[in-house]
């Protein structure tokens, strides 16, 4: 097949990132890894713009895992991606289409006057830091963690989602209460079990009495009937976890009244990309 003439102007990389993870925590053949461990990172196709703002797409997580793809051919298999690297290729994705500057609308909490400020996202992705995976030992258990992977969190996402809808529809139906109640604690166990396997997918592997422990089932059957001290230790430090690696608040201030403000920086694949 003759080369296309145009392909040295198809797209170029023009953002490369470190990845939080460093590449630890991906799967073999998830992710190509340069040997100076910079990404490239390629601007969003017309395709991929569609793509990105397709409900269904976006629902199931399709869309944010194509695109990934799209954008950062270095990996493999997105859907394998520690979700401590999600927000980080997020921002590059949208850096490297759209430019380092992003306006975002808040409302100032002073005077409730609505302001839009840009943020330079560079700033940003330099604020995401490796969350602290170091093991733990609760009594005599030694417990190893690792961030969940983006194929694992989008589908708690979805779940509670749905959950979410489900439990407003009863609230919001003219049933009796005492059929609302019967309804409530019929998805409570799903509820249960949703946050259960959520702290799970976090736990890599336990040592007991010389053991290491890997089965995801022997896990689960463990935190599920684990003493609830040890359930909360565990939760705790999943917690700790997740929130060190969340972006921090960004400082503003109010247009109208001049007060500072903190806000945060959520990313809505909806409204993330224009």
């Amino acid at each position: 097949m003759a080369v296309n003439p145009l392909f040295k102007h198809f797209r170029q990389p023009s953002v490369y990132v470190k990845l939080p993870s460093k590449g630890k925590f991906w799967p073999p053949d998830a992710l190509d890894m340069p040997p100076n461990e910079e990404l490239p990172v390629y601007p969003m196709t017309i395709k991929d713009e569609v793509l990105i703002k397709t409900p269904d797409a976006l629902m199931n997580g399709s869309g944010v895992a194509n695109v990934i793809q799209s954008c950062c051919p270095n990996i493999k298999d997105p859907w394998a991606l520690p979700a401590t690297d999600l927000d980080t290729l997020l921002i590059s994705i949208r850096i490297a289409s759209y430019g380092s500057f992003m306006d975002v609308d808040t409302s100032c909490p002073h005077c409730k006057a609505e302001n839009t400020h840009p943020v330079d996202l560079r700033v940003l992705i330099d604020e995401v830091k490796t969350p602290n995976f170091d093991p733990i030992e609760i009594n005599d258990l030694t417990f190893h963690f690792r961030p969940q992977t983006f194929k694992s969190l989008n589908a708690n996402n979805l779940i509670s989602y749905e959950q979410q809808k489900l439990i407003d529809a009863i609230t919001n139906s003219d049933l009796p209460e005492e059929e609302k109640t019967k309804q409530f604690n019929l998805m409570f166990p799903r509820l249960t079990d949703m946050n259960i396997m959520a702290l799970v997918s976090c736990i890599e592997g336990i040592e007991v009495d010389s053991n290491y422990v890997s089965d995801m089932n022997h896990i689960k059957e463990f935190v599920s009937n684990c003493d609830r001290s040890i359930y909360k230790a565990i939760r705790e430090q999943v917690d700790q976890i997740i929130n060190s690696s969340k972006i921090p608040p960004v400082n503003m201030q109010c247009n109208e009244c001049s007060e500072q403000y903190s806000t945060e920086i959520l990313f809505e694949q909806s409204n993330f990309f224009e």
